[in-house]
């Protein structure tokens, strides 16, 4: 098994085509076909087959691919750091992002790295917690900048960058924006996108202890532009950042509630995978995020581990 096996391999399924894979290597598609064959020789199984819809993995094929994906980009890493080297500066930077992270600096850095390294090819996806997972867990992502109120214990390196604070908010328009009280929103529903049980745990022991029946209607969204949409279009209340609040366009739609209770801080966490160096184009990224939020760290307590 060589590496330019996995490569194919990899390609393949990422472009559901021989052809796309050719075109994505800039090979032949029969030097694709070769060292497919070649691999299921060697392991005496198939690999790929075909469906309405182009080439897939097969169970096997699927297995190879998910451990081809880290020895591949791990290549590709080593070989743009030999690159860097050498004085050259090209080479990828994939950096995955939950949605609120857009507005703590992601914009700024992006400028400041632009400047020192102005040849790399940069991606930024933005992810749920399932999708920042996996990638993380496959090395496809170099690293990743997400806010969580705490992150899963196996989503790789993890190291706490700043905190923000977080309030009960509603839509201007809801006839529950006056409410000061848990009484008084006790049959609001309240909307989320915490994939746990945390959060609406939360919700329910915070009524719990003061004597009340939680809200019927806890609804979990896992789909953040719907999220974004229900936030406008309905009376629901739901945690949002002050941060987000007093300095986006969106947060200008919404107004704080003065309930006697507040969510819990929201915290921005660097992830990079386990055990994984960063190249020299992601480590400069993560020097200028820390300096873009600079003037956010007052109060905070930045690099401490989780």
């Amino acid at each position: 098994m060589k590496i330019h096996h996995l490569r194919a391999l990899v390609a393949i399924a990422s472009t559901g085509s021989i052809n796309g894979a050719a075109k994505a290597l800039y090979v032949t598609q029969p030097a694709i076909t070769k060292a497919v064959r070649e691999l299921e020789t060697e392991f005496g199984v198939r690999l790929l087959e075909r469906n309405p819809w182009g080439v897939v993995p097969t169970a096997e094929g699927a297995a190879l691919v998910s451990r081809a994906r880290t020895v591949v980009r791990e290549m590709e890493r080593a070989e743009e750091d030999m690159a860097h080297l050498k004085g050259l500066r090209d080479g990828s930077l994939v950096i995955g992002i939950t949605p609120i992270v857009g507005t703590t600096g992601l914009a700024e850095a992006f400028v400041e790295f632009r400047k020192r390294w102005p040849m790399v090819t940069l991606e930024f996806r933005e992810l749920g917690f399932n999708q920042l997972h996996e990638q993380l867990r496959n090395r496809t992502l170099d690293l990743a900048f997400a806010a969580f109120a705490r992150p899963a214990s196996d989503l790789g390196s993890v190291k706490r960058m700043v905190s923000f604070e977080t309030v009960f908010v509603t839509r201007a328009q809801s006839p529950y924006a006056d409410a000061s009280s848990l009484e008084a929103v006790q049959e609001a529903e309240w909307i989320h996108t915490d994939v746990t049980d945390n959060y609406p745990g939360f919700v329910r022991a915070m009524f719990e202890c003061a004597g009340l029946t939680p809200p019927r209607r806890i609804t979990r969204c896992t789909s953040y532009a719907l999220f974004y949409s229900l936030t406008i279009s309905t009376d629901a209340i739901f945690a949002w950042t002050t941060h987000s609040l007093e300095g986006t366009s969106l947060g200008q739609s919404f107004v704080r509630l003065a309930l006697p209770v507040a969510p819990p801080p929201l915290q921005l966490y660097l992830l990079s995978p386990q055990e994984s160096q960063l190249t020299r184009p992601a480590e400069y990224f993560v020097h200028c995020i820390e300096q873009a939020i600079g003037p956010l760290l007052k109060g905070t307590v930045v690099g401490e581990g989780v």
